[in-house]
């Protein structure tokens, strides 16, 4: 039976080998870019990189930027790279190198060759694994496209949190749209930041592309948005936290983007940060100021852009003036008014604009002023600012011009004061802003007017009102400057009749005021004109004391639509009047028009009525006082002012001595306000109205005569209101009134009635053509007129809803609409009566059936006031009264039912009219609504009734009255509630009926407020509800429906556990079918809410009690699920070590209850019955727990704990010692129990892996000191697989694990079980690693017993394998120490590697062990081996070598052996190399090629002069490698070698001697070189051959490799090489390899001659009669592979006239061989010649010609096929044709 140990070790077996787990390696190959799996699987890296280069080159070619790439990734080392055998600093450095490329490689994505590039960073460098982040955000700004999809789908499954959201969409294989991706940026903090700091990193290397900036500006500018939308949310101080928390999220990026001047659009992406957040939140002046200053530094290419962000920060910024280095920037910024005009059609500029002129102004007084007035001017008249604006500048300018604020002299002599005059002056006369100008100066207060005014003055330029600037229509062709005769013809104009007109102010029409009018207009410019207007007979001057139509007149003009010096002239023709005429009658019909004078906006306007009521004030004193009978008075135009008709007798008028009253005290104190300020006369008359006591007058007479007072001004002020035929009177004194109610026991109501009734009934056509008409704001007006109707006055709600609901009128709907406003403003003001009477009416015009067009008015507008208003409980209990019963007409009705259904409603309208209420109900409830609810329970009731009738899905009706209940008991925190208006047994109906999902989390919603407020009536339905949201709500995955779940779990289940704790005794019972629920849910409830929801229910009911019950039944419920197994694991990782073991406690002791007869707690927590069932069961639920606890992060938070030796630390080895006791009693109680055994064991040493090591040890002592021999082994593999896993070990577990190594080496002396005794060494030898240097006497002794004959002298393998690898380990920790044991050990061990190699039974365990310690050896003790050693060590690597052995022991023997060349003396190494050089050979190839790799390898590791000093010993070993041809194959046999393999180790030779030659100089080689020479030819003729034949294919090598530095040691072989060629036998094989060899080495001599050598005739000569007498030869051995390549290579190198003519003369004679081979091959040497020489050959064409004639008619069609292509080469080269050369 396997142990618990063995089964550790063979998982850490397996995940320690998965590097050499081939099919996963094929499944990571195959991940690719461009091609599909299968065919990705089969390229080799070979392949793939020449495709990847050529991408490469390409986009190099577009950007030299990637060129820097080329000896990195690029390169041809890349392929051999593998990330997984790279330390973390080369990954990391590769890592950097990398992202830069990607950085730079983002633009291009959507190119051919980028993509190919990519593509080898993916093959070869899985940058999809390792720089998930870089790789997802280089693709993600070509999310839309395929090769996104391609990106993402090779992500592997564990990605980092800010790419979570791809999950689905690489499941599904659709492009994530961008709302998406936004929203998730938004939202997820890791995705937002790892955008952020990506996109700056590319823009600081310079890398930059406009795809990239584009894509993050516009989803980060929209995530931020987003986020402070969310951040609205809650109460006001958590909105501003979740702001503040916003802008520390964005200002990183914002500051450092800013600052990246060099990269322009990145900052357009900040600006695009800074408008969003500027038009979310509230902003700092002081942030603001700095975001300002940032924008402007190095705008210039951005100016734009920049201008937009400044336009919108300075629009939220409470001061005017701009930062220093803004205005700087902006006042050299080039047509700077044209930007803002453009910008000014879509934002809103003014503020700007006045920040720079304000800023030009104050810096006046210096050099450049006149550029800075330059600059004001244009920017005033650009028409930039609202004339609210314009007069903040002017009004900065004025002390500038008239010299209240006096300026430094600028040294340039430039005069500002005067400029600034002048500026002023020029704007006034500005088509554009004059009229802004004039108007900002009017209404400025009077003493900076007067200073306007006497600037202006003093410069004679008049100021005139602004309605001078008007151009009207019919004034167009009026000239101011009228002369007399025009004045006259004018006048002459004017009808001669009034047609007996007493008044201009009469309802009927007038025939004759229209061309008074205009004749009035034309003449008011002039006194003249003006006196003589005035004295025309019509207007009857004389006969104004006696009838109304003079004054009326003037009236009309001031008080219409007319040019505002026109009117002011109007009221002055009556001041005049009044000053130059004696008043005898009353002439009170002017004060209702005086007063709207008063009130106007224009200045003008109400300086000249103040002046006409100072003109009657002493007019009317003096007549008062004149005549004590003012009853003699009459009132001008009584009975007559509006006409002949009833509305001039319907006037009030006012006594005598109101009217002098009203003049006097009214009025008179108050002018010098009024002529200031518009708003001051509706102020003063209000006020008097309501209040009206004259603060100097004392006693009660005075008080009611003032109260007489007020009500015969409102009534007679109200009575011109009503009859007036002046709409313009109407509009402006309507407001006025409307403000005072009541004055006295008169309404204001009941004297404006009439005007109200008159206006409805006429219509809105007649009210509409009227303000037209006189150029008013019918909407405006007709709110005023509603204003009328008070909400202290029955009769005039009454009148609106009575016009409201008269909808015979369709025109009149704007009039209805202005009722249902003026009804929607006062309903606050209504007595509850009221409202609730009020609130019918508007629900009755809501449900109207009627489908005409102002019915469906009446009906929004209805609707949109009972949403508006307040209700009160009273008016919303009347409106939920009046919801209808709701009565299915099934069958099954009683007789009761249908007399009552026959008295109701249609089923639908019912259900409209309960909807319609319902809504207008949840939109107004508050907490003061409590009286509703039982109400709301009883409708709900009736719904659930008529869904369950009806069947029909009445969701909205619910999710209405669900939420109308909450949004009552919510805000409150103890609300007074009866619990018989509550029924949980509805809300629990139509939380399992309703399959509408928010109707199911509303319902719980209340549930939750309601458990917390009537918790009894809850907790009794709970169960259902539980239920139902573990098969319903739990599998939702939205936010909202986990906060739902999470509110009503936290306040229904403490409540629960509360009443179940107080109920029942068996606790565990009740909250077991609870905890059931739950557990049947898992599956459902989301993976990322799942661990949050399941510890807030743990954390409810306790998890000291009942976690392990939530364990078992979801391990009993989900058998064998990982996902179950892996969640418990985070579960219980979430809660302190005590907790873990005390549920660790409560599983075993289910285990054991299980086991019993009569099980009693595990019956509530198992679903298995009896028996063997029990037993299985009890086996899997210990599997799993072993399983669970296993986790390391359980078994590290458990040591710590221990470690800490806190208070707590007793407490845990109490529980922990109750466990074992346990699970030891189980093991032994149920030993027959199929694995039960092995499980205990095995959860044993989990528990036991939780102790610290000192524990851990003494543990183990106790249990190794038993007799139980498996108990021994198990413990001392416990130990073993613990301290493996070693990590940083406090001092006291060092010490500990020291002391055990006495134990240990006992038991591998004196135990008999050879296990144990294998475990044990295996024991010492981890501890020896671990800890051996801290205490090296005990390694020492440990070493004794290593080398006895219990351990390396045992005839066990595994012993000796063991001991092997623990002698490595001693050799690292001893050093030098080790000295005294290496004659002992070294011998010993070569000897047992040696005699397993002879006998074919050496494993690769004890291979690798060998030479592991072999390796130590050669590492820490090189000079302790002596040569005998060495000698056996090459002996033994020749006999693995030879052996059949895996390619790992290959390479760990290759490791050792380079170990020799680099550690050993090089004299030393060369001597045994040299000693063993024979056995080397009898080994094989294999073993020789090892041999010169260690030559190699010291040869690579010395300096060039120690080669230079032992390259004696260097060239005897190379010699005898060359010889290996000769001895092989001189008396070949069956162990000679096969031609490959000579070659393999000539072509390693070569290697070994081009190494040497790079690092010897020529004095040193040339010799050598010589030597070699000397000493192939020096052998008998069979001899020579095969060494010659070695030395030539070294010499290609040599000549190939190092070019035409060594060309001058061709002299060297020139000789010898002419007589091989002279003696080739080409019917001898080997003879024939000779001469192809020496060919081969002539050809590379000739092609690398740089310096003449082959010119010169003394080489040149006989090398060419040798090479060219192999023609000969052609009938044998073909001659175009070698010698005719070598003959071409000759003559470019010979380069020579004469030398081409000499080798053109002898190739021709071939050409007329008898033998057709010869004749060929010479054409084919011919026609080589032509294409290598081109016309340097062809100028021995004249000789060639005969032969050429002569080839073209050869017996031979070969030979004359050739020769023609021979003639076509020629004409390419000439660039004519032979034919006529030839005939």
């Amino acid at each position: 039976m396997a142990t618990s140990l063995s089964s550790q070790l063979a998982k850490i077996r397996v995940e320690s080998t998965n590097a050499l787990d081939l099919k996963a390696q094929k499944k990571a190959h195959s991940k690719s870019l461009l091609f599909d799996a299968h065919h990705a699987a089969t390229q080799n890296f070979d392949t793939l990189f020449q495709l990847c280069y050529e991408g490469y080159q390409e986009i190099c070619q577009l950007d030299p930027r990637f060129e820097a790439f080329a000896g990195n990734l690029f390169s041809e080392q890349s392929k051999q790279e593998d990330r997984t055998q790279m330390t973390a600093a080369q990954n990391k450095s590769l890592d950097n190198v990398l992202e830069d490329f990607m950085s730079l490689v983002v633009g291009r994505l959507l190119l051919k060759p980028a993509v190919k590039a990519m593509e080898w960073l993916v093959r070869r460098f899985s940058v999809h694994q390792y720089n998930i982040t870089s790789f997802v955000l280089t693709f993600l700004p070509y999310h839309t496209s395929p090769l996104f999809l391609n990106a993402i789908a090779l992500l592997p499954e564990h990605r980092p949190a800010a790419f979570k959201f791809l999950q689905p969409y690489i499941q599904s294989s659709t492009n994530p749209p961008r709302h998406t991706i936004v929203h998730t940026t938004a939202h997820n903090r890791d995705l937002f930041s790892a955008f952020n700091l990506y996109t700056l990193n590319v823009c600081r290397r310079g890398q930059q592309c406009s795809a990239l900036l584009s894509f993050w500006s516009s989803v980060v500018s929209e995530a931020i948005a987003l986020m402070l939308d969310r951040s609205r949310l809650g109460r006001l101080e958590l909105q501003r936290q979740n702001q503040q928390h916003v802008l520390m999220r964005v200002m990183p990026t914002l500051v450092e983007g800013l600052s990246m001047e060099h990269v322009p659009d990145l900052r357009v992406g900040c600006f695009m940060i800074l408008t969003v957040l500027s038009s979310k939140i509230k902003l700092s002046e002081d942030f603001l100021k700095t975001a300002m200053d940032l924008v402007v530094a190095g705008w210039e290419n951005i100016i734009h852009a920049g201008l937009i962000c400044l336009v919108v920060l300075s629009q939220q910024r409470h001061e005017v003036n701009l930062p220093k280095k803004t205005f700087k920037a902006l006042v050299v910024t080039k047509q700077l008014s044209d930007d803002l005009i453009l910008l000014k059609q879509h934002y809103r500029v003014e503020k700007l604009v006045l920040g720079l002129v304000l800023g030009a102004l104050e810096r006046l007084g210096t050099r450049g002023d006149a550029e800075r007035l330059r600059f004001v001017r244009e920017l005033i008249e650009a028409d930039l600012m609202q004339s609210s604006f314009v007069a903040a500048a002017v009004t900065q300018m004025l002390p500038l011009a008239n010299g209240t604020r006096l300026l430094p002299s600028p040294k340039d002599g430039f005069d500002s004061q005067s400029a600034m005059v002048d500026l002023l002056l020029y704007l006034a006369d500005s088509p554009t802003v004059g009229f802004a100008i004039h108007l900002s100066i009017e209404n400025m207060d009077a003493e900076t007017r007067q200073q306007a005014l006497k600037l202006f003055d003093n410069h004679r330029r008049p100021i005139e009102g602004p309605n001078n600037l008007e151009t009207d229509e019919e004034m167009q062709d009026v000239d101011q400057g009228l002369s007399s005769t025009q004045f006259e013809e004018l006048v002459d104009r004017i009808p001669s009749r009034t047609a007996f007109e007493v008044s201009f102010l009469s309802h009927s029409k007038s025939y004759i005021f229209e061309s008074l009018s205009d004749a009035f207009i034309a003449a008011h410019h002039s006194t003249d004109h003006l006196d003589a207007f005035s004295d025309l007979p019509l207007l009857r001057k004389s006969l104004a004391m006696s009838e109304p139509l003079y004054f009326s007149f003037f009236v009309r003009i001031w008080c219409g639509h007319y040019p505002t010096s026109a009117r002011a002239a109007a009221i002055r023709k009556v001041s005049q009047y009044v000053q130059t005429e004696k008043l005898s009658v009353d002439v009170q019909i002017l004060f209702p028009y005086i007063l709207y004078a008063l009130a106007d906006p224009a200045a003008p306007i109400r300086r000249a009525a103040v002046e006409l009521v100072m003109a009657l004030s002493p007019s009317y004193k003096a007549m008062d006082s004149q005549n004590g009978n003012h009853s003699r008075f009459t009132i001008l135009g009584n009975g007559q002012i509006y006409g002949q008709a009833f509305q001039s007798k319907e006037v009030a008028w006012l006594p005598w001595a109101t009217a002098v009253e009203f003049i006097q005290v009214w009025l008179v104190p108050d002018l010098e306000e009024i002529r200031v300020d518009s708003g001051q006369l509706p102020r003063c008359l209000i006020d008097r109205l309501q209040a009206g006591v004259d603060r100097k007058e004392v006693g009660n007479h005075a008080r009611k005569e003032k109260a007489s007072l007020r009500s015969s001004v409102m009534t007679w002020l109200c009575s011109h209101v009503v009859n007036t035929s002046l709409l313009p009177l109407k509009e402006r004194l309507l407001p006025m009134l409307n403000r005072v109610p009541k004055v006295g026991q008169t309404s204001t109501f009941a004297l404006l009635k009439p005007l109200l009734t008159t206006t409805l009934a006429q219509g809105y056509m007649a009210l509409q053509e009227g303000c037209e008409k006189e150029h008013i704001e019918t909407s405006t007006y007709t709110d005023h007129l509603m204003e009328i109707a008070s909400p202290k006055d029955h009769e005039s709600i009454k009148l609106l809803q009575d016009y409201i609901s008269d909808t015979k009128k369709a025109a009149d709907s704007p009039m209805r609409m202005a009722a249902f406003r003026r009804l929607r403003r006062i309903w606050a003001l209504l007595k509850p009566q009221g409202q609730v009477s009020l609130g019918k009416f508007m629900l009755d015009l809501t449900l109207m059936n009627s489908l005409s067009d102002e019915d469906r008015i009446n009906q929004m507008e209805a609707l949109e006031t009972l949403r508006t208003v307040k209700l009160s409980t009273d008016v919303l209990q009347s409106l939920v009264d009046e919801c209808p019963a709701m009565v299915h007409d099934g069958p099954e009705k009683t007789a009761k039912r249908r007399r009552t259904a026959s008295s109701s409603q249609n089923p639908g309208d019912a259900i409209r009219k309960t909807s319609t209420i319902l809504d207008i109900v949840e939109a107004s409830v508050t907490e003061a609504d409590l009286p509703l609810v039982g109400k709301l329970f009883k409708i709900l009731n009736d719904i659930q009734g008529y869904k369950a009738h009806s069947g029909l899905e009445l969701h909205y009706l619910e999710l209405l009255v669900v939420n109308s209940i909450i949004s009552i008991l919510k805000p409150s925190t103890t609300p007074q509630l009866d619990k018989s208006d509550v029924r949980a047994d509805i809300l629990v109906d139509c939380i399992r009926n309703s399959s509408n999902p928010q109707v199911q989390q509303q319902a719980l919603l209340l549930v939750s407020i309601l458990a917390s407020i009537v918790p009894d009536v809850i907790i009794h339905n709970v169960m259902p509800i539980f239920t139902f949201m573990n098969s319903g709500i739990m599998k939702r995955t939205d936010d909202y429906s986990a906060h739902i779940v999470k509110q009503t779990m936290d306040s229904v289940i403490p409540r629960l556990m509360e009443s179940l704790r107080r109920r029942s005794k068996d606790t565990l019972a009740a909250v077991s079918e609870l905890l059931l629920s739950f557990a049947a849910a898992f599956e459902h409830v989301p993976a990322r809410k799942r661990l949050g929801l399941f510890q807030s229910l743990m954390d409810m009911i306790g998890a000291d009690e009942f976690l392990f019950a939530l364990l078992i039944l979801l391990q009993d419920k989900f058998p064998n699920n990982k996902r179950v197994l892996q969640f418990s694991v985070d579960l219980l990782n979430c809660y302190e070590a005590q907790t873990q073991l005390q549920t660790v406690e409560s599983y075993v002791a289910t285990i054991v209850d299980l086991l019993n007869p009569k099980p009693t707690i595990s019956s509530h927590l198992i679903t298995a019955n009896s028996g063997n069932n029990n037993q299985e069961t009890a086996v899997y639920l210990l599997s799993q727990l072993t399983a669970l606890y296993g986790d390391i992060r359980l078994i590290s938070k458990s040591s710590q704990v221990f470690a800490q030796k806190q208070h707590q630390v007793q407490s845990l080895r109490s529980i922990l010692s109750r466990v074992m006791d346990q699970i030891m009693s189980l093991s032994r109680q149920h030993a027959k129990v199929k694995d039960m055994k092995f499980l205990c064991q095995k959860l044993l040493d989990v528990l036991l892996g939780g102790l610290p090591m000192v524990d851990f040890v003494s543990t183990i002592q106790v249990l190794v000191e038993g007799v139980d021999v498996q108990t021994s082994l198990d413990a001392l593999r416990s130990f073993e697989l613990r301290l493996s896993k070693r990590g940083f070990e406090p001092l006291a577990g060092q010490d500990a694990c020291l002391g055990f190594l006495q134990q240990l080496t006992s038991i591998v002396q004196k135990s008999t079980d050879e296990p144990t005794r294998r475990v044990a060494l295996s024991c010492i030898d981890t501890i020896l690693e671990t800890f051996g240097k801290k205490d090296v006497d005990a390694v020492i002794d440990a070493t004794k017993t290593v080398i006895g004959t219990q351990c390396l002298g045992s005839a066990n393998e595994e012993m000796q394998i063991t001991s092997l690898l623990s002698l490595a380990t001693i050799v690292e920790v001893l050093g030098d120490e080790f000295v005294a044991f290496v004659p002992q050990t070294m011998p010993k061990s070569l000897d047992l590697l040696n005699s397993k190699l002879d006998d074919g039974a050496c494993s690769e365990r004890l291979h690798h062990a060998g030479y592991s310690f072999f390796s130590a050896l050669l590492i820490y003790t090189p000079w302790a081996i002596t040569g005998s050693d060495l000698d056996l060590l090459l002996r033994v690597s020749h006999g693995s070598a030879n052996a059949d052995l895996d390619d790992s022991c290959s390479e760990e023997r290759r490791a050792s052996l380079n170990l020799i060349a680099k550690q050993i003396e090089t004299k030393d190494c060369c001597a045994a190399l040299g000693r063993t050089w024979a056995n080397a050979m009898t080994e094989g190839p294999e073993a020789l090629k090892e041999h010169l790799r260690i030559l190699e390898a010291q040869i690579g590791a010395l300096s060039k002069s120690a080669v230079g000093r032992h390259s004696e010993a260097f060239a005897t070993l190379l010699t005898k490698a060359f010889d290996l041809r000769r001895i092989q194959f001189s008396n070949r046999s069956e162990d000679s070698f096969e031609d490959d393999e000579v070659e393999e180790v000539e072509e390693a030779t070569n290697t070994v001697t081009v190494a040497m030659i790079y690092k010897i100089n020529d004095t040193i080689f040339r010799p050598i070189f010589a030597h070699f020479v000397e000493w192939a030819a020096s052998s008998s003729t069979t001899a020579t051959v095969h060494r010659q034949t070695t030395l030539y294919g070294f010499l290609t090598r040599f000549f190939d490799g190092l070019k035409s530095i060594v060309t001058s040691y061709a002299g060297l072989i020139l000789e010898n090489a002419v007589e091989i060629l002279g003696r080739v036998d080409v019917s001898d094989s080997a003879s024939k390899l000779l001469w192809t060899r020496v060919l081969g080495t002539l050809q590379k001599c000739f092609a690398h001659d740089q310096d003449g050598f082959w010119q010169s005739p003394a080489h040149f000569t006989p090398v060419t009669a040798a090479l060219l007498d192999q023609f000969k030869h052609a009938a044998n051995i073909p001659l175009t592979s070698e010698l005719i390549p070598c003959v071409t290579e000759l003559a470019a190198a010979a380069d020579s006239p004469n030398h081409h003519k000499t080798l053109n003369g002898i190739i021709l004679k071939y050409t007329r061989s008898d033998i057709p081979a010869v004749r060929l091959a010479a054409v084919q040497c011919q026609r080589s010649l032509t294409n290598r020489l081109g016309e340097e050959w062809l100028a021995l064409l004249p000789e060639m010609l005969p032969f050429i004639s002569e080839l073209q008619e050869d017996d031979d069609e070969t030979v004359e096929r050739e020769t023609l292509g021979w003639i076509r080469k020629i004409e390419d080269v000439l660039g004519e044709s032979l034919t006529p050369m030839l005939q």
